[in-house]
C-alpha cells in the first residue's frame, strides 16, 4: 500500500493548478476515504497522486457521508463557477465487486444506502434532487474513451449501475449542477464517475495509469 495518509474527516485538496495552454477544460477530481469494510480506499491514493497531474485543477478526498459531500462539492462548484472555464468533475469511487475500471454512464435520483455513511446516516429510497429526472446520463463520449482504455486493460467497461450509495449520490448531484449551469448559459461542463476495484484485484500502478489517461482524455473534450 502506498504511504499516503489522509485525514478521515476532511476533504484534502491541492492548490488549484492553472490549465495547460492546450487544455480545453479544467479537471476537478475527487476520491473517497474509508467506509464500511473498506479501510484503505484505493481512490484515496489515486486522488492524492493525481494532485501531481499537470492537467488536474484540484483533487480532493471526500469523507464518505452525504453531509460532507454536499459541503465539499458546494465549495468546488463555487470555485469552478468563479473560474468561469469549461470543466469536468471527475469522480472516482471503489467497487468491491469490480474486476477492473468501470465508466459509469448514468446517475440516479435516489439514495438508498445499504450501510450507514461515515456520519451514521442511512438514506432509504430518498430522492436526491426534487424536481429533477429519475436519472441523468453523462455527456462524456464513453465509447470513444473505452477503446483507448481497453488497449491498456481489457477489462475496462461501461456500466449503467453506480449503486445507490454515496458514489451515485455524488454523481447525480454533479450531473444536476452541470445541467443547471447549462440552463444559465454558462460554459458547458461535463461529469463522469469512474469505479475502480480494490488494489488486490488491480494494482496501484495499473489503476494510476488508467486514471491518468482518463484525465488526459477528459481535459481535451
Amino acid at each position: 500500500m502506498m504511504a499516503y495518509t489522509v485525514a478521515d474527516n476532511d476533504a484534502v485538496n491541492s492548490t488549484a493548478n492553472a490549465a495547460t495552454p492546450s487544455q480545453k477544460r479544467d479537471v476537478y477530481v475527487t476520491g473517497f476515504g474509508k467506509f464500511g469494510d473498506i479501510l484503505e480506499n484505493p481512490t484515496t491514493f489515486l486522488a492524492k497522486k493525481l494532485e501531481e497531474h499537470h492537467k488536474v485543477t484540484e483533487s480532493h478526498v471526500l469523507e464518505v457521508s452525504a453531509e460532507a459531500c454536499v459541503e465539499a462539492l458546494a465549495d468546488m462548484y463555487a470555485r469552478a463557477e468563479e473560474r468561469g472555464r469549461p470543466c469536468i468533475f471527475l469522480h472516482f469511487g471503489v467497487s468491491a465487486v469490480a474486476c477492473s475500471v468501470k465508466l459509469e454512464q448514468v446517475g440516479y435520483n435516489v439514495a438508498d444506502f445499504r450501510i450507514p455513511d461515515e456520519r451514521g446516516y442511512v438514506a432509504k429510497d430518498e430522492v436526491i434532487h426534487e424536481g429533477e429526472p429519475d436519472n441523468m446520463t453523462t455527456e462524456v463520449p464513453l465509447e470513444e474513451m473505452l477503446m483507448t482504455l481497453q488497449a491498456m486493460h481489457l477489462g475496462v467497461s461501461i456500466s449503467t449501475d453506480p449503486g445507490r450509495y454515496i458514489c451515485n449520490y455524488v454523481y447525480y448531484r454533479s450531473l444536476v449542477w452541470a445541467k443547471g449551469q447549462a440552463t444559465k448559459g454558462h460554459s458547458r461542463h461535463l461529469v463522469l464517475f469512474v469505479h475502480v476495484p480494490e488494489f488486490r484485484t488491480l494494482g496501484f500502478e495499473d489503476q494510476m495509469a488508467l486514471a491518468s489517461t482518463i484525465v488526459d482524455m477528459v481535459a481535451d473534450l
